[in-house]
């Protein structure tokens, strides 16, 4: 009964509103750090220049625009195709000189890539949303059916084909037209699917952290605004992916707090009166799945759940809801939300009170700085404010890493 209550909640004000709808400070570095974290800011300066002082891979990658899914209504995951012969490269060096085939494409979860686009001057900056893993190619169906079966339920990721999975990185991209690059990516997608783009590494906001031993740390705090989810949601998916069955270096069992702040998705000014119709008789839970990466982060912590490998607690926070839908939606807040203890929504903003309970290490609530790392990306008030109050728990800059979005 308190499920339906709220759902209903949610689905009043989601028809009410339908007529409208990286650096990481390191551990060395003392200044402050502002930039595009690839999610097309409001800023005026372009994302190179804003990002001029990060580390940047040399080559560019050429790929192809596999794929396209509309996950609300301002934001789209792009699927970016790799060459098999370019993350393979062994399969195609054996009668020639090995230094003449191009390194494989390989990154750290958290960084970003420039996306040249052919008509436009400037790259966009756009953070990887995808693991490491998913850029290696996959064995054919025929091998892999005689290993084992290989099953991948996310939603947004395009189905398999004969060959095999082709080896890809992943984009979240807001609409963004005042971005020449966003706008591009936003264009119909008749027009700009299949299109081949080039894409070059770059960003130092990455697991792991730098200077901080995995031994040492037992609770890993990720605290995301809005689109901040980007990079941090890559950092997840690859600490979920970390077992015998990856290539990826294991890592120990942590306890991870996810505290992730946003917005109820809402319609764009331009809805039509058929899309209308369709937004209103669309339900709460399908609302609650249009929560970029939501849905994904809910799949996380039901797997790990089972393994009991990776504890997650994941508290959602809607900054987007008045108090009359509030009050409406009150069973919702501070409650388990589907039966799922580990998943909290509010809504409000985060407080001093969750960062200081998620920094808490100690079976008793205790902080001890020498055993938590915390990562924040979000829009550079919040994230100032997240960031000092995190250093002034943890004692100091060394265990907090941040990028702000522009």
């Amino acid at each position: 009964m308190r499920r339906h209550t709220v759902l209903r909640g949610l689905s009043r004000h989601l028809q009410q509103s339908r007529g409208l709808f990286k650096r990481q400070q390191s551990a060395t570095t003392l200044q402050r750090h502002q930039m595009s974290a690839a999610t097309n800011g409001k800023g005026t300066l372009p994302h190179q220049m804003r990002t001029a002082a990060e580390p940047r891979q040399n080559r560019l990658y050429n790929v192809r625009l596999a794929h396209i899914e509309q996950v609300n209504p301002c934001v789209r995951l792009l699927q970016l195709t790799i060459p098999r012969e370019v993350q393979s490269p062994e399969d195609n060096a054996q009668e020639s000189d090995q230094e003449s085939h191009p390194q494989p494409l390989t990154f750290l979860p958290g960084q970003w890539l420039d996306v040249h686009i052919p008509s436009i001057s400037n790259a966009g900056g756009f953070s990887i949303t995808s693991t490491p893993a998913d850029a290696q190619v996959l064995p054919s169906l025929a091998e892999a059916a005689s290993v084992e079966a290989i099953a991948n339920d996310e939603a947004g990721l395009a189905p398999l084909n004969p060959e095999g999975r082709s080896p890809y990185v992943e984009l979240a991209v807001r609409h963004a037209p005042s971005n020449p690059a966003s706008a591009w990516l936003w264009k119909p997608t008749e027009e700009i699917l299949g299109s081949e783009l080039s894409i070059r590494v770059g960003g130092s906001f990455v697991w792991p952290p730098s200077g901080v031993r995995l031994t040492d740390i037992r609770n890993v705090v990720f605290i995301a605004g809005g689109v901040g989810i980007n990079p941090l949601i890559s950092m997840l998916s690859h600490l979920n992916n970390d077992d015998e069955a990856t290539t990826t270096l294991r890592h120990p069992s942590f306890n991870i707090h996810f505290l992730y702040s946003t917005k109820l998705p809402q319609p764009e000014t331009t809805t039509t009166a058929a899309t209308a119709t369709a937004t209103t008789i669309q339900s709460p839970e399908s609302l609650l799945d249009q929560i970029l990466f939501l849905s994904r982060l809910r799949h996380i912590v039901n797997i790990q759940s089972q393994l009991r490998r990776l504890r997650i607690t994941l508290h959602l926070f809607i900054t987007n809801l008045d108090e009359e839908k509030k009050k409406d939606s009150s069973p919702l807040f501070g409650h388990s939300f589907d039966d799922d203890n580990d998943l909290r929504i509010h809504g409000r903003r985060i407080n001093a009170d969750d960062l200081r309970a998620a920094a808490a290490s100690g079976d008793d609530g205790t902080i001890e700085p020498g055993k938590t790392v915390a990562y924040v990306c979000g829009p550079p008030g919040m994230t100032d404010d997240i960031v000092g109050r995190l250093e002034g728990l943890l004692g100091g800059r060394e265990r907090v890493f941040y990028e702000k979005w522009w």
